[in-house]
């Protein structure tokens, strides 16, 4: 689980719909810091399936070694022909390879190879794609047990899509709520969208990921978020009484 205490929440307090709310800095910080830890907690997740990943894991690579002196630089760059492509999902499928490409993207060059066309976007996004046993399996993430219905609406539209491409393959495509305890009590109104639902702990017997203790190791921030917020309550009372 992210910590509240590292987030850092960019632009004026003030122009925010907390300061209108509480009309008070510190709340609205506060407030806003906890929203920016919720999002947080999502890309925690994706890195933990990296992390527990029982394959090998292709995605791109950073460095701040400079090439050229050696020497450790500031700023983190991509560390040239290691980012997945869509040749290198097909390649190590037809290899009989069991892996995962975390956030690939497909340019809109390699989808017109396959009829698709994006018009005014660069490229689609995919959480992950999982090869296991011969089955590719396509993954849109959710660090919850419900989302956007108008969300759900591209990425149906975006599946779409992706079909086209993956045609011929042996492949499936799920919206994974990882929160999600029982299939039956999700609330999406969507009837496309249910289609795809899968609880996160079915998909993880799936693809051999450790469901308990990826949350096991999320769970660990928990008893500091919740002493940091008391400690942050306890200090507005002390200044404003």
């Amino acid at each position: 689980m992210a910590l509240i205490k590292n987030a850092n929440p960019k632009g004026n307090i003030r122009d925010s719909g907390y300061y209108r709310i509480f009309l008070d800095e510190m709340i609205a910080k506060l407030m806003q810091s906890i929203q920016s830890t919720v999002i947080s907690n999502g890309t925690e997740l994706e890195h933990l399936h990296e992390y527990f990943c029982p394959y090998t894991v292709y995605k791109t690579e950073w460095t701040n070694i400079s090439p050229k002196t050696g020497r450790v630089i500031k700023t983190k760059f991509k560390v040239p022909n290691t980012t997945p492509t869509l040749s290198d999902v097909f390649e190590k499928y037809d290899n009989g390879e069991n892996c995962f490409f975390p956030k690939i993207k497909i340019s809109r060059e390699e989808l017109m190879n396959y009829g698709v066309d994006l018009k005014s976007k660069k490229h689609i996004e995919l959480d992950g794609i999982w090869i296991i046993d011969g089955v590719i399996y396509i993954t849109e993430m959710k660090d919850g047990s419900d989302f956007d219905t108008k969300k759900s609406d591209g990425e149906i539209e975006m599946f779409k899509k992706v079909k086209k491409v993956f045609k011929g393959y042996k492949f499936k495509i799920f919206i994974v709520l990882w929160n999600l305890r029982n299939i039956d009590d999700n609330s999406v109104k969507s009837l496309e969208a249910k289609e795809y639902i899968i609880t996160g702990k079915d998909f993880s017997e799936l693809v051999g990921l450790d469901f308990d203790r990826i949350n096991s190791e999320r769970e660990k921030d928990q008893i500091k978020n919740k002493e940091y917020i008391c400690k942050k309550f306890m200090e507005y009372h002390e200044t404003n009484n």
